[in-house]
């Protein structure tokens, strides 16, 4: 007898938008250690990920060109829908953010 699967459905871009949203405002906070474990004696202070947003962004925007003001701002308008390139960005910050959180938390 033979069993049908169910084909999983992909997740839209507006609700993976949201989500990413969700983690972006978890980890934005966050830190980043640039010399941990260091015994170099210099002393180099924690880097917040927020402080990198901008640099985000102007990677995204030149892949896929846009000109958000904030991931805030970006993935607003993918929820919404009306980001047309939004299939392809949340792939790409996706990425960026599971970096960020592998890097916040020491995996």
């Amino acid at each position: 007898m033979k069993v049908k699967s169910k084909a999983r459905r992909p997740v839209p871009p507006a609700v993976l938008a949201i989500q990413l949203l969700g983690q972006w405002n978890r980890i934005a906070g966050g830190h980043i250690s640039l010399a941990s474990g260091c015994s170099c004696g210099v002393a180099v202070p924690n880097i917040r990920v927020q402080d990198f947003e901008q640099q985000i962004l102007e990677y995204l925007q030149g892949r896929h060109g846009g000109s958000w003001k904030s991931i805030g701002d970006l993935l607003g308008g993918i929820a919404r829908n009306t980001e047309p390139a939004g299939a392809a960005i949340v792939q790409d910050l996706q990425r960026t953010l599971e970096s960020f959180e592998q890097q916040h938390s020491g995996r």
